[in-house]
């Protein structure tokens, strides 16, 4: 009763923070539009600049798509590119109900169709947490000595900060180290699978695919801003939708980080580009959002065929029925 009772509390507060941002993001973008004196005005859009973002978003969708195939396959699983793909985008709109968990849960279903152990599976679903989480921090490293700047501090204790963060977060990776935080994380996810040893230079490699999802994900946000006229730098300015996602992904609250993600790229862009034109940077952020669920709606079609089932079957399969595979979930 106490869960269902949180539960509750938890949706209706991310709809009311949802609702909240919408209206602080249209206000501003609606204000933004007025002092520039129109959207034309406002608005200078690169067809070429736009396509080569949309380039970089196809590769980062992909590997999203598989590092859910990397991750089992740390832990023993044998799931290939296609299957782990399929599950990833099939899964991914449980995101987009409020707790966070429900794409854990269509994760750990379709694996164990595909004929993953329940140790494999909840290992794995450990492991990305701890991944995307590391894998966030790190690409958002650049922008803490701009925010410590912003926030009264000196260059030089940012850089220190900075680089004292990603010394602890790589050395989170040693394996005495990784299997205490793994232990943490499986408490909090109530998973009593221990992780299987991984050695030091196995973490570094999983590590690597996440930051690349991470840094083309920047990229392709970098370069969409340009294509419409903002003069994003590169440097930092390719970490900020890195950042805007990882946060997203923390607000539990928040089902699919909606509106946490947007807050935080409009600051994060006026933190990089103090002299950025009203309105733009709302744009910019509302625009990421569609562009993005366009893709992952794109990849989501797809991975049926791919994976071999019709929309019907995914919601028998989902309650815990048998599927064409043969296997039980």
């Amino acid at each position: 009763m106490l869960k269902g009772l949180r539960g509750r509390i938890i949706a209706i507060f991310g709809a009311l923070f949802i609702i909240a941002s919408m209206w602080f993001l249209g206000k501003s973008f609606i204000g933004g539009v007025q002092e520039a004196g129109g959207i034309e005005n406002l608005l200078h859009f690169n067809i070429p600049l736009f396509v080569a973002a949309s380039f970089l978003m196809a590769a980062h969708l992909t590997l999203a798509g598989y590092t859910w195939t990397l991750v089992t396959g740390a832990t023993g699983g044998h799931l290939g590119f296609r299957k782990g793909f399929s599950i990833h985008f099939l899964s991914q709109v449980g995101k987009y109900v409020p707790g966070k968990v429900w794409a854990a849960m269509g994760k750990y279903t379709l694996s164990r169709d595909s004929g993953l152990s329940n140790t494999q599976t909840g290992q794995g679903l450990v492991l990305e947490t701890v991944f995307i989480v590391l894998g966030c921090l790190i690409t958002t490293l650049p922008l803490v000595p701009v925010a410590a700047k912003d926030a009264g501090f000196s260059v030089g204790a940012g850089m220190t900060l900075s680089i004292g963060l990603a010394i602890v977060l790589l050395a989170s990776l040693h394996p005495v180290v990784f299997r205490r935080l793994a232990a943490v994380i499986s408490k909090v996810m109530k998973s009593d699978k221990p992780i299987r040893d991984c050695s030091f230079m196995e973490m570094l490699k999983i590590l690597s695919v996440y930051i690349a999802v991470f840094l083309t994900l920047g990229g392709s946000y970098w370069l969409m801003c340009l294509s419409f006229g903002m003069n994003l730098p590169f440097f930092p300015g390719v970490f900020i939708y890195p950042a805007a996602m990882g946060i997203g992904y923390l607000a539990i609250f928040a089902p699919g980080g909606l509106g946490a993600r947007e807050l935080t790229t409009v600051w994060l862009v006026h933190l990089v580009l103090p002299g950025c034109e009203p309105g733009l940077a709302e744009l910019t952020a509302i625009v990421a959002r569609l562009w993005i669920t366009a893709g992952e709606a794109l990849a989501f079609g797809i991975s049926f065929p791919v994976y071999g089932i019709k929309p019907s079957t995914l919601k028998t399969l989902l309650s815990g029925a048998k599927s064409s595979h043969g296997n039980v979930v």
